[in-house]
């Protein structure tokens, strides 16, 4: 799996290699780039032209005290200029129209990057960190791709034209100002150096900010109930101080280089004028020259100092851009293999052989485990924390790739099925039950989007649970909030349980689902179980010991390792650990 760049410590130098990259989204939009482009050369030589009026307002028409020349001149000065002004709009139309839809591209395939992504990425990145790829990390791309190109493209047209034109009117004054640009060059270049490397740093720092922000609000709720909010503010703080550090850094660097293109400037005009003045006296020149000449250094000098300030956002979008990439570039832990082939309709027999993992394979947490699950049946796995109960759901549901042996459904390795197929026939349901903002009817839906409303009344029906949705204030459109905060931990389930049953899948997987509900809401959930089950195999993996009572078979896990295996009267006719967890449960609910 490429490595996700989110080591704050490490920057590497930016180089051309990342802006060819960038290029690349470019090709499908070429066309509007092609418009772009002549309607901006057409409107940079049609800047080009005016000063060549003012030459001859300077040079023939004030000497004549010609009031009609002067007019005319004028007309056409102004004709100019509205028409450089309309092809440059045009310009700014096209090349924007495409640049947003590239940067809309790219936010796609950052998106759908996520969704193919493998669980242990999740598990190892921070929220706040995968966030800022789509949103800030984005924002800082948008402007170098929007108007890039044209300020690249453009503002060196302009200045490659306005030196030629320089050099036409008069040699002498464009080798007395010609020095000036190999010294802007070279304090370009170590400009460019330091100010890459600055704005990687800040870039991270904002990552970092955004990544305990996130974390936060995320557990907002254990926060306050250890009253950490103080040590979180301080924390945060520290991270925000520091964070400002590195844009003051930024700005202290920047702030140097753009007064001294500005100074530049305006030593070049003083020369124009000192030089060409002399040269004027001494009849060498005329004053509409000098003019003329002063003008075009003003058009060489405006888009250096804009190239200036573009580079200051050319090198965030940079530093964005190797965030971006790096994510899209990342291949994902666990993909189809070559060859792979969906899995057709399943009865839902499962056997795991001889499978041994672990999130760190030097550290497996589950060993050599071997588990023969008939079709329609109901196993449960039960054993402490870390005995490895989540983890063989999670490894049935290849949200993780096992280090050994081989998981079968209806005898076809899971790993030569693709993973969209082996989904579609398999439904799962958590602790912590996830609920989209939206409806009920949303939610319940989410699994099944083209079922009709009648489908899902009809799955709520069955599992006895449409007249408690009915009974909510607006039925089945009542809003869950985000993250379904707006209802009960109960209902959550519940809304669950129907996805499920819409989604209609071979195998249920039901992970600590009944650990977080009242006692009133469980008889609920059961009821709801007793009915999904039906037909389907299903693996449970429970605290509350009442759940999984009439299972066809209890699995006992310890260490990553089964130690019993049996029904609930044959574990406890056993008396061995499962007969003591379930004495310690009904002592605690009695």
């Amino acid at each position: 799996m490429s490595k996700f760049n989110d080591d704050d410590n490490e920057y590497s130098p930016i180089t051309s290699r990342m802006l060819w990259r960038l290029m690349q989204w470019l090709k499908p939009y070429g066309w509007l780039y092609v418009l772009g482009a002549l309607s901006g050369v057409v409107s940079i030589v049609l800047e080009l032209i005016t000063p060549e009026f003012m030459r001859l307002i300077a040079d023939e028409a004030l000497p004549n005290r010609d009031p009609g020349q002067i007019v005319r001149l004028s007309l056409y000065w102004g004709a100019a200029m509205l028409l450089s002004l309309l092809f440059d709009a045009i310009q700014i139309g096209a090349t924007r129209r495409c640049g947003e839809r590239v940067i809309n591209d790219i936010r796609q395939a950052v998106f759908a990057q996520l969704q193919r992504l493998s669980m242990s990425f999740y598990d190892r990145t921070k929220l706040g960190r995968i966030i800022t790829r789509g949103t800030s990390d984005m924002d800082a791309l948008r402007e170098p791709v929007v108007s890039g190109v044209n300020t690249v493209a453009f503002s060196a047209l302009m200045m490659a034209g306005a030196a030629a034109m320089i050099y036409q009117t008069d040699h002498r004054l464009f080798f007395s100002i010609a020095w000036l640009a190999p010294v802007m060059v070279v304090c370009n270049y170590f400009y460019r150096q330091k100010i890459g490397t600055q704005y990687q740093i800040a870039r991270a720092g904002y990552s970092i900010v955004a990544a305990n922000l996130a974390e936060n609000v995320v557990g907002a709720r254990v926060v306050s109930a250890f009253n950490r909010q103080d040590e979180n503010l301080e924390k945060f703080n520290e991270l925000q101080v520091q964070n400002t550090r590195n844009n003051v850094q930024v700005a202290n660097i920047t702030g140097m280089y753009q007064p001294f293109l500005e100074f530049i400037k305006f030593i070049g005009q003083v020369i124009i004028l000192a030089y060409g003045g002399a040269l004027v006296m001494s009849g060498k020149l005329t004053a509409g020259q000098v003019i003329k000449v002063f003008f075009y250094w003003d058009f060489y000098m405006r888009p250096t100092i804009n190239m200036g300030n573009f580079y200051n956002v050319l090198m965030a979008a940079m530093a964005s851009c190797e965030r971006i990439f790096g994510l899209i570039d990342m291949v994902p832990d666990l993909i189809d293999r070559p060859g792979a082939k969906p899995l057709p309709r399943i009865t839902g027999h499962v056997v795991f052989d001889h499978v041994t993992f672990g999130y760190n394979a030097e550290r497996p947490v589950l060993h050599d485990l071997s588990l023969d699950i008939p079709a329609g049946k109901t196993y449960a796995l039960v054993g402490a924390t870390g005995s490895g109960k989540s983890s063989t759901v999670s490894l049935l549901a290849r949200f993780y790739e096992f280090q050994q042996g081989r998981i079968l459904v209806d005898g076809t390795d899971i790993r030569e099925a693709t993973v969209e197929s082996l989904h579609k026939q398999m439904g799962l349901v958590l602790q912590s039950n996830y609920l989209f903002t939206g409806t009920i009817l949303d939610n319940i839906r989410y699994s099944c989007p083209e079922c009709s409303d009648e489908t899902v009344y009809a799955a709520a029906q069955s599992l006895g649970l449409h007249e408690t949705f009915l009974g909510l204030a607006d039925g089945y459109h009542t809003l869950v909030g985000e993250r379904g905060s707006s209802v009960s931990l109960g209902l959550r389930q519940l809304i669950c349980f129907t996805r499920v049953l819409v989604a209609n899948p071979s195998i249920f997987m039901l992970d600590e689902a009944t650990s977080s509900i009242d006692t009133v809401t469980e008889m609920k959930v059961q009821a709801a179980l007793e009915k999904l089950v039906k037909g389907r195999t299903t693996i449970i993996v429970a605290h509350r010991l009442s759940t999984i009572v009439k299972a066809d078979c209890i699995v006992v896990l310890e260490h990553g390792k089964i130690i019993e295996k049996g029904t609930h009267a044959e574990l406890v006719a056993a008396r061995g650990h499962y007969a003591n967890l379930y004495e310690r449960f009904v002592a605690q609910t009695s």
